[in-house]
């Protein structure tokens, strides 16, 4: 049979039909923060940073959550500062507790003991429940059922630059599970135990563990491949809300907080997700979202190839590095 019988023809479409064809389906994606009424002023802030920048060209729902019910003050300001829809959601007792399986005596001897030494917000209770709640609850709660991605955001933040595409679209079209802004490192005294724990998850269910992980970045090789405690700093993720729905993720969160570290010590949602988006991702599925000039508190990044989009000096990639960690320690790592 000549070639040219097995060549389709082309066909003019009419204009519409190419309209139709080049629109793409919106991701479904929201904007969501855990946030107090007390907040307000800092929520506000990093809304007006954010609409400005990126989210009056999208229009993503915003979603707050909150351990009481928010004030009718709260809910007239934010919804005035964005075209968006808001939505407002109460995070459950039982996902804002001490669980019945923790010793309360150990706990309260914990929250001095990390108080006396200095471990930043070591002896506040609700900080141990806001971690816990990020790292295996936030993403349970019915309110984000219909949303398969979310952009977390939270109070007195600032972004700087112009954000001329949808992160979400991105993360969708090339198929990636988890972004980033910055890499930290934070004091490890508060989570001594969690990379044990993490081997032990990893010898009990090695099922689990992606054929592609990558551990060299997270690992010690001068100090018998102890965890180097580099982590993504997770007060800014584009994350996928299926990877953390996941069997996967789910057994591996349910072991750790068994083991009672977010009250035994201070474990933090952000060297979680970090462990876990090594262990169950490869590298291709994540992505560094350098172009998103951000800043929370005196962590701050700022792209040097942009200038014409930010409104900020540019930073160094290690900047941030060594913020959070507390002088003592980091002089004994650099030796």
């Amino acid at each position: 049979m000549p070639f040219s019988k097995l060549t389709p023809k082309r066909h003019s479409l009419p204009l519409f039909q190419v309209e139709v064809l080049r629109a793409r389906r919106k991701p479904k994606a929201a904007l969501i923060s855990l946030v107090r009424n007390s907040e307000l002023e800092g929520i506000e802030q990093s809304m007006r940073h954010l609409e400005t920048r990126f989210n009056h060209k999208y229009n993503y729902p915003w979603i707050f959550f909150n351990d009481v019910p928010f004030d009718d003050t709260f809910k007239a300001r934010t919804q005035n500062l964005t075209n968006a829809e808001c939505f407002y959601a109460t995070v459950p007792e039982s996902h804002w507790s001490l669980p019945k399986w923790i010793d309360e005596s150990r706990f309260i001897s914990s929250l001095e003991y990390l108080g006396a030494i200095g471990v930043g917000k070591g002896w506040m209770i609700s900080y141990r429940h806001m971690c816990r709640w990020n790292s295996g609850f936030f993403y349970k709660h019915p309110i984000l059922d219909d949303y398969d991605w979310y952009w977390r955001v939270e109070p007195d933040v600032h972004f700087f630059c112009d954000v001329d595409y949808d992160p979400f679209a991105f993360m969708e079209e090339n198929n990636l599970k988890y972004g980033f802004n910055m890499n930290i490192l934070d004091d490890a005294r508060s989570f001594p135990s969690m990379w044990r724990q993490t081997q032990e998850f990893m010898s009990e269910y090695p099922e689990f563990i992606h054929p592609e992980a990558d551990f060299s970045w997270i690992i010690d090789h001068k100090n018998d491949g102890e965890y180097n405690n580099c982590q993504f700093f997770s007060n800014f993720e584009i994350g996928s809300l299926d990877f953390f729905r996941s069997k996967t993720y789910n057994t591996y969160f349910d072991y750790i907080d068994r083991k009672g570290g977010f009250y035994y010590e201070r474990f933090g949602d952000a060297p979680l997700h970090t462990l876990a988006v090594v262990l169950f991702l490869s590298k291709r599925e994540t992505h560094f979202f350098r172009d998103i000039g951000y800043q929370h508190d005196i962590n701050k990044q700022c792209p040097a190839n942009l200038l014409n989009k930010c409104s900020c000096e540019p930073t160094d990639l290690d900047e941030n590095f060594y913020k959070l960690v507390m002088v003592r320690w980091r002089m004994a790592r650099k030796r």
